[in-house]
């Protein structure tokens, strides 16, 4: 409740100051830069229902479109703005199953707001990125297109199957995430001015027609000089459930260091709990070690998320993962995921993955 009451005081106060300035000057310099991605490709699956393939729609970085507006306040070192951009998949990747190989198509917005910025930092009103989404997802290495810290976004609509008893399934997607946050909703975001190389943002907001969100994050991104680069970012979610839940609460963050010689290393971490002692609490893991050289990027990894579905439940990917880049525009990948299940009772089929694809931006 504090921190809703802050996010809105401070956003309510910038707001108005800022909503004086630009009723009372010119609005120039207008820029409007209009984008749009296409990332498809072949997806091979190998689990309890035998070999299967798909052409699909790669979640890791879903085909959109999109259209950033902004504007510079004339004598008032204001800017204002707007982000539009929907999501446009046919057959997610994340969402084809062994027995609905195909899905049409439709539109979801991923992002509609307007911000005002200055001195004072940003504020963001409308449908976005919560402050602390993506903190889980930090990443220099290059594969993130193909090796991306949330597995289940390829192949997650797919079934681990008990060997012995093929009506008891878990679905993928359902026992592997890398729990990062609140994604996207209806929020006020706060972004901080930069502090050197330290980023601050809170947001707070509704999602799931009535759950109110609040978020916390912390970013840091610089030059090492001759040892390359490090992005890291720590987050911090609440959301109010209701019921026996009350409130699902996310805390972790992730670091990536990318030496000068193309060696790369990425870690995560991520815990969820609530107050349901019904609901075990859930970690999530990750490991990568990648290498990065001309218009080649290479990478094997080891990701874990456990008690997702159950108590100790343990969900295992170990994969690689390689994309070539020509031209600023235009990747070309492919990966191979091994995912498992491990539950105390049981023995469930591995589900494995291969995509081979192309993003193309223009």
């Amino acid at each position: 409740m504090i921190q809703k009451k802050l996010v809105s005081g401070i956003s309510f106060a910038l707001l108005s100051v800022s909503s004086g300035a630009l009723m009372a000057q010119s609005v120039d310099n207008v820029t409007v830069a209009p984008y749009a991605q296409i990332n498809h490709g072949v997806m091979v699956t190998d689990s309890a229902a035998g070999t299967k393939t798909y052409t699909a729609d790669n979640d890791n970085s879903a085909s959109r479109a999109g259209v950033r507006v902004n504007a510079d306040v004339a004598d008032t070192g204001l800017s204002v703005g707007a982000h539009v951009e929907l999501e446009y998949q046919v057959n997610p990747s994340n969402a084809v199953s062994e027995n609905e190989r195909t899905i049409s198509g439709e539109f979801a917005e991923r992002h509609l707001n307007i911000y005002v910025a200055g001195a004072f930092g940003k504020v963001s009103v409308g449908q976005g990125d919560g402050a602390a989404n993506g903190n889980i997802e930090r990443d220099l290495s290059g594969t993130a297109v193909i090796s991306y810290a949330n597995p289940g976004l390829v192949g997650g609509g797919l079934n681990f199957v008990e060997t012995s008893s093929p009506a008891d399934v878990v679905r993928f997607g359902a026992a592997m995430s890398d729990q990062d946050f609140e994604s996207r909703y209806t929020r006020v975001r706060y972004d901080l001015p930069k502090f050197g190389p330290v980023s601050l943002a809170v947001s707070q907001g509704t999602k799931n027609s009535d759950e109110d969100v609040s978020e916390l994050s912390a970013r840091f991104d610089s030059e090492l000089g001759g040892a390359g680069k490090l992005s890291a970012a720590l987050g911090y979610s609440s959301r109010d459930v209701g019921g026996a839940t009350d409130k699902a609460d996310t805390i972790g963050g992730s670091v990536s260091w990318l030496h000068d010689s193309g060696v790369n290393l990425t870690g995560a971490y991520s815990a969820a709990s609530d107050d349901n002692s019904a609901n075990p609490d859930s970690d999530f893991y990750l490991v990568k070690l990648g290498y990065k050289t001309g218009m080649h990027a290479m990478d094997i990894h080891m990701m874990e998320a456990s008690d997702r579905v159950a108590e100790g439940d343990t969900a295992t990917t170990v994969g690689v993962g390689y994309v070539y880049s020509p031209v600023k525009y235009f990747s070309a990948y492919a990966g191979y995921n091994s995912n498992s299940l491990d539950r105390d009772a049981g023995d469930y089929e591995n589900v494995d993955t291969l995509f081979v694809g192309g993003l193309l931006k223009f």
